[in-house]
């Protein structure tokens, strides 16, 4: 009786992961092609800063449609 009980933790641990992993693959490949393009080698800009700008350029862009001013001119 001793032995069932990590048993049983493991295989639940080892199902539940099974189910996310593959839950994640496919997520991943649905979204793949609108995800943006990971930064350049030796880019200066780490994942975080480009997703942070990537952001706040897009937050500048809705604030620009939102006014009706032309979405393709770049504020000074």
């Amino acid at each position: 009786m001793h032995r069932e009980k990590p048993r049983r933790l493991v295989s639940l641990a080892l199902g539940t992961t099974a189910i996310f992993d593959v839950t994640g693959a496919v997520i991943y490949r649905a979204v793949r092609e609108g995800m943006p393009p990971p930064p350049a080698p030796g880019s200066a800009l780490g994942p975080f800063q480009q997703a942070t700008r990537e952001l706040l350029d897009a937050r500048h862009e809705a604030i620009r449609q939102a006014r009706g001013e032309d979405s393709t001119a770049h504020p000074a």
